[in-house]
């Protein structure tokens, strides 16, 4: 992973800032789609592969609560996608607010 110089751009690295309510992207990069499964549930596509599953995700949604894998298995992660949930543990899941973001770095 660099920065390509003069872009700025992170080679590796996909984002995507999108509306919960609805997964509506507002900007991106390197994510074509994200898709509203569930309440606080998300599919994030990505629009190249990663080279492999060995990549990082973070997220930020609404105040305390966090993002995490959807159910916890290696299967929400794999070169094409990655499915996240936004909640707290042993409370449920967490409210849909207007905005939330999915950062993904590792070899694109």
């Amino acid at each position: 992973m660099a920065i390509d110089f003069p872009t700025g751009v992170i080679g590796g690295a996909k984002w995507a800032l999108f509306n919960m309510s609805n997964g509506s992207r507002y900007a991106s990069s390197g994510i074509s789609s994200v898709t509203r499964i569930t309440t606080a549930t998300y599919n994030c596509v990505f629009s190249g592969n990663m080279t492999d599953t060995s990549y990082a995700v973070t997220a930020m949604g609404q105040y305390e609560w966090s993002f995490g894998s959807r159910s916890h298995a290696a299967a929400d992660f794999d070169e094409t996608q990655c499915r996240i949930r936004h909640g707290r543990y042993g409370t449920g899941v967490g409210g849909e607010v207007s905005y939330a973001t999915v950062m993904v770095i590792g070899a694109a």
